[in-house]
C-alpha cells in the first residue's frame, strides 16, 4: 500500500505538460527549485520581515534567510525519514531523493505569499476588506451578496493561500499557468487542506484556509491528476510544517538577541520559569537548555535543539506513518512529545518578549497604517469604478474625469494585470460560474484580487515608499 502511495504522489506531472520530454522525476523536482529561487517573488523575500521590518542589520533574518533555513531543515528531515522508509522497502532510494526534493521546494516557497509587514499586513488587508468592500461594490454596481463564498477570499486573507496563488497564477510571463510547478511540489506547499469559506470539520489540517476560492479549481485539478483526495493534507506537507516550526522557534530568539532586546541569560532564566509553570518537574530534554548559562546561543542552543527536534520528528513520522498518509491527522510535532514541549515553551517566550517588544510592535503598527492607507485611500479607489470604465483603463483608453484613477492603475504591476486578464478569460467563460455569481460580479471579485495581488507583492521598503509618494511626502522611489 505504502509503496503504491509514493508511486502515485511523486508523479512529476504539471498542469501544463512540460515541454522537455523524458526527464527523470528528480530532474523535474529540481526544475521546480530553480523556478522558485529565480522568481522575483522569492527574491522579494529579502526585503520582507521575519519579525523586524525595515531592518538594516543583515544578521537579523528576513523572510528570505528564514526560508533558506527552513529548506535546509526540511531537506535534512525528509532525507532522514525517507532513508528509513527505503530501508523498510516502503519506497525506492530514487523516490527517497525525490520526496526530499519536493519537501525542500515546499519549504522554499512556504512564505512566498506573505504581504509586507507580516501578520499585521494580513490583518490590515482583512480589516480593509471588511470595512470597505461592500461600499465599493455598491459604487461599482456589483451585487455584493451574490458573490457568496467568494468574498471569503478577502475576509480570510492569509499568506499561505496567497503563496499558492502567486506560484500558480501571478508568474504569468509565459502563460496562465504561472511557474507551472510539478503537482507534488504544489500540493506539498498547500499547508491547510481547505479553501476559504469552507468548514474546518474539527480537523487541525483545516483550521485555516490553504488556498483561495480563486485557486480551488487549480488545487482540484492537481489532486485529480495524482488521485489524491481533495480535503486531505498531502503526506509530505507535515514535514514542511515541522521544519518551519523548528526553524522559526530558534531563529526568532536569535534575532531578539542580535537586536539586544534580550540576552541569552534572560532567555534561559525565563525559559526555565515557563517550563516549570507548564510542565512542573518534568526533565528538560535538551542539555543546553537545562543549564544555567550559555556562551553562544547560536552554537550552544540552536544546533542542539535543532538536532534533537529533527531526530524526534523522524521517529514520530515513522511511528504515525499511516496517519500521515491519510492526510487527516494533526501536526508532526505535538506537545505530547518532549521536544514539542520545548518548542512550545520557546514560542511562549517569543510571544511574551520578542513579538510584543516595543521595537517590533511599533514597526508593525506603522506597517498596518501603510497598508491600510494604500488600500483604503489609493488603490482601493479602482474598485469603485464600474466595469465599463475600468475596462477602458485596462485597454489604455483615456477616461475623462478619471485621470487620478488612470495614474493609480498605471502603478499596478504588469504581471498582476496579465494574470487578471487570464483569470477573467477563465472565469467569465465558465458558464456555471457566470450563472451562479453574475458576469459583472465575477469581474469585480477578480479586480479585488488584482489590487490585493499588487499590494501583497510589495516588499516592506517599497510599500513604505509607495505610501509616501501617494501621500505627497516624497516624489520618487529613490
Amino acid at each position: 500500500m505504502a509503496e503504491n502511495l509514493f508511486d502515485r504522489i511523486l508523479k512529476p506531472l504539471r498542469l501544463r505538460p512540460s515541454e522537455i520530454k523524458d526527464r527523470e522525476a528528480l530532474d523535474e523536482f529540481l526544475s521546480d527549485k530553480s523556478r522558485i529561487i529565480y522568481s522575483t517573488s522569492f527574491r522579494r523575500l529579502q526585503q520582507k520581515a521575519q519579525v523586524f521590518s525595515l531592518e538594516l542589520d543583515s544578521s537579523v533574518r528576513s523572510r528570505l534567510t528564514h526560508s533558506l533555513e527552513v529548506a535546509d531543515i526540511g531537506r535534512i528531515l525528509a532525507t532522514k525519514i525517507m532513508r528509513r522508509l527505503a530501508q523498510q522497502n516502503v519506497l525506492s532510494s530514487e523516490q527517497a531523493a525525490e520526496a526530499a526534493a519536493v519537501v525542500e521546494n515546499a519549504c522554499l516557497m512556504h512564505d512566498i505569499g506573505n504581504p509586507p509587514f507580516g501578520h499585521l499586513g494580513e490583518a490590515a488587508i482583512i480589516k480593509w476588506a471588511k470595512e470597505n468592500l461592500e461600499a465599493a461594490a455598491a459604487a461599482a454596481g456589483v451585487e455584493f451578496e451574490r458573490l457568496g463564498i467568494l468574498r471569503q477570499d478577502f475576509y480570510q486573507f492569509d499568506g499561505n493561500p496567497q503563496g499558492i496563488r502567486i506560484v500558480s497564477r501571478l508568474h504569468c510571463e509565459k502563460d496562465r499557468f504561472g511557474l507551472n510547478l510539478s503537482i507534488p511540489t504544489l500540493l506539498c506547499a498547500v499547508k491547510y487542506a481547505r479553501a476559504t469559506g469552507e468548514a474546518d470539520e474539527g480537523l487541525a489540517v483545516k483550521k485555516k484556509a490553504g488556498y483561495f476560492q480563486s485557486e480551488r479549481p487549480v488545487v482540484a485539478k492537481a489532486c485529480e491528476a495524482l488521485g489524491w483526495v481533495s480535503g486531505s493534507r498531502f503526506p509530505l506537507t507535515y514535514i514542511m510544517e515541522a521544519a518551519d516550526d523548528i526553524s522559526y522557534c530558534l531563529s526568532d530568539i536569535s534575532d531578539g538577541i542580535a537586536k539586544k532586546i534580550i540576552t541569552p541569560e534572560q532567555f534561559l532564566r525565563e525559559f526555565h520559569e515557563i517550563w516549570r509553570k507548564k510542565y512542573g518537574d518534568e526533565e528538560i530534554p535538551v542539555a543546553s537548555l537545562a543549564q544555567a548559562e550559555v556562551k553562544d546561543f547560536g552554537v550552544d542552543v540552536c544546533i542542539d535543539v535543532s538536532h534533537k527536534a529533527v531526530a524526534a520528528a523522524v521517529e514520530e513520522y515513522l511511528r504515525r506513518y499511516l496517519e500521515f498518509c491519510s492526510g487527516r491527522t494533526g501536526a508532526l510535532i505535538t506537545e505530547e512529545m518532549p521536544m514539542g514541549k520545548v518548542l512550545n515553551a520557546i514560542r511562549i517566550f517569543s510571544r511574551k518578549r520578542i513579538y510584543s517588544s516595543a521595537e517590533a510592535e511599533s514597526i508593525e503598527l506603522s506597517g498596518f497604517a501603510v497598508l491600510s492607507g494604500l488600500l483604503e485611500h489609493y488603490f482601493g479607489q479602482l474598485l469603485r469604478m464600474r466595469q465599463e470604465d475600468f475596462d477602458k483603463l485596462l485597454n489604455g483608453e483615456r477616461l475623462k474625469g478619471r485621470e487620478y484613477e488612470q495614474r493609480l492603475f498605471n502603478r499596478i504591476a504588469g504581471r498582476c494585470v496579465r494574470s487578471y486578464r487570464f483569470q477573467c478569460d477563465e472565469w467569465l467563460n465558465n458558464v456555471s460560474a457566470v450563472e451562479k455569481y453574475g458576469r459583472q460580479n465575477l469581474e469585480w471579485w477578480l479586480r479585488v484580487h488584482l489590487i490585493i495581488d499588487h499590494i501583497s507583492s510589495m516588499t516592506d521598503n517599497f510599500a513604505l515608499s509607495e505610501y509616501q509618494i501617494l501621500k505627497g511626502i516624497k516624489i520618487n522611489n529613490r
